[in-house]
């Protein structure tokens, strides 16, 4: 996939007909799983309760989405009708229509969701809901008329950044270098990355889709947040809706109960709200994900690992077969790098070569530009680093955080050459009992996980193939 900058900086136009280009290509937006599986279990009940449908509707992103979008079309819309609830849209559509969106939505965290749609992906869902889930709790306790509005507008909030997730993963993984990990600063990183803010893509799509103005007007940039006309105004939802986005984002990086208290203490007066309701909701928020965390972590990473592990060993059954069929090297080679990448959702592989007095990067898969390509060498003059370690000791490696590191143990090359590299693991190639190159492969921020050691012998295995290719 070509890079975007030069076609961004031309005009907004090219951007959205680029992402109408990407949807037809990769199709809609996914959901998850236990929001289309508890909608599902509520619409089939008998006492089915419409508050209950439209809570199960606003847990997620797509759900919320696809049926606010829908319900103000020309399909159903009158000229002096404008739908900004679910309770509302349910009455209009009516359950069938719901039923068969619920029917037809894919979702991403369970093992047939498509392989493109990444951990980063499944993790932005889960603070689109999360956020809403704040303003939910909040407008519960706060008797607000039309709450529900709120809590529509803060999954909407969350459109643009994850427009850009899951259609536009290079670009997103650029903005998140630049902004190195500050959430406060990732709208002047998209500036800088694509030409506009993650709020400006936001709003010029809920125009697109002909949005309330209710809905449209507030989801655009909420950086400065003034005191509201009164609860359950345009004002009001906009604040509520950037509240609770950025709270979301508080929490997601386990922010301090202080630190938490002091942006709420802050916000209080804006959100017409006092101190105490907003920390009383936000404080059963965390009871409530606290103790579902454990368990959904653990089980989304048997998942991932039961994943790898099922593509490592079709991906050597597949290598076996072609050195059968005498593979040459660089084709064996180009299998491995993509077996890598896929097995594990590495954010890139290289391979490194040994030229004269240095070893330089010859292929790669992933997330690269092929001009960085040129900048990727290091001498073999030995250093006390884990790169010349590995390849003196012939040894596996895994660095599990960069950050972390010895500064002597990370080379300035690599700190200079790739700083987005969270964590990595290096394969040294040896062929002769000499060491003719290494594998690469590494995490960005957010994307690492715990490399199992039976996991690890896999992809050792996998490069001894490979290897294998070369002596014949």
């Amino acid at each position: 996939m070509t890079t975007l900058t030069s076609t961004f900086e031309l005009s907004k136009a090219n951007f959205f007909a680029l992402l109408e280009r990407r949807i037809s290509e990769k199709g809609d937006f996914p959901a998850l799983s236990k929001s289309i599986q508890g909608l599902r279990q509520l619409i089939y009940e008998e006492e089915r309760n419409i508050v209950d449908i439209a809570n199960a509707i606003l847990s997620d992103f797509t759900l919320t989405q696809k049926i606010i979008k829908l319900v103000n079309s020309g399909m159903y819309a009158e000229a002096d009708q404008e739908i900004t609830t679910i309770s509302h849209a349910i009455a209009v559509l009516g359950l069938d229509t719901i039923t068969s969106i619920a029917h037809n939505v894919r979702t991403i965290d369970t093992p047939s969701a498509a392989k493109t749609a990444s951990s980063t992906v499944y993790a932005e869902l889960e603070k689109a809901f999360l956020a809403s889930d704040i303003a939910k709790s909040i407008v519960s306790k706060s008797n607000v008329v039309n709450g529900e509005e709120a809590i529509v507008c803060t999954q909407l909030h969350h459109l643009g950044r994850l427009i850009l997730v899951f259609y536009f993963p290079e670009e997103w993984a650029r903005i998140q270098q630049v902004c190195g990990g500050d959430h406060t600063r990732e709208d002047s990183a998209a500036l800088e990355v694509i030409g506009m803010t993650i709020d400006e893509i936001s709003h010029e799509i809920a125009k697109d889709w002909q949005l309330p103005a209710k809905i449209s007007s507030t989801v655009n940039d909420s950086s400065s947040l003034s005191k509201p006309d009164g609860l359950g105004s345009t004002g009001w939802v906009k604040t509520m809706a950037g509240f609770s986005k950025r709270m979301a984002a508080l929490l997601a990086n386990n922010i301090s109960p202080q630190i938490l208290k002091n942006f709420i203490s802050h916000h209080s007066e804006s959100l017409l709200i006092p101190h105490e309701v907003i920390w009383r909701s936000i404080e059963s928020i965390q009871n409530k994900t606290g103790k579902s965390a454990a368990h959904s972590d653990t089980e989304i990473m048997n998942d991932e690992w039961n994943r790898s592990r099922k593509r490592i060993a079709a991906g050597l059954l597949q290598l076996s077969i072609a050195l059968g069929r005498g593979i040459d090297f660089r084709s064996a080679l180009s299998i491995t790098l993509e077996l890598l990448h896929d097995s594990m959702r590495f954010n890139r592989v290289i391979a490194f070569f040994r030229d004269d007095e240095e070893f330089k990067a010859g292929l790669y898969v992933g997330n690269l530009r092929p001009e960085k390509m040129a900048d990727l060498y290091f001498s073999r003059k030995y250093a006390a680093d884990v790169f010349h370690l590995a390849l003196r000791q012939k040894a596996d490696v895994f660095i599990q955080d960069v950050a972390l590191s010895r500064e002597t143990t990370i080379p300035i090359w690599f700190r200079k050459t790739l700083p987005d590299a969270r964590a990595f693991i290096l394969l040294p190639l040896v062929f002769n009992n000499s060491t003719i190159g290494i594998i690469y492969a590494d995490w960005r921020a957010g994307q690492t996980r715990v490399i199992r050691p039976r996991e690890f012998s896999s992809l050792v295995m996998l490069r001894n193939y490979l290897m294998k290719a070369l002596m014949k």
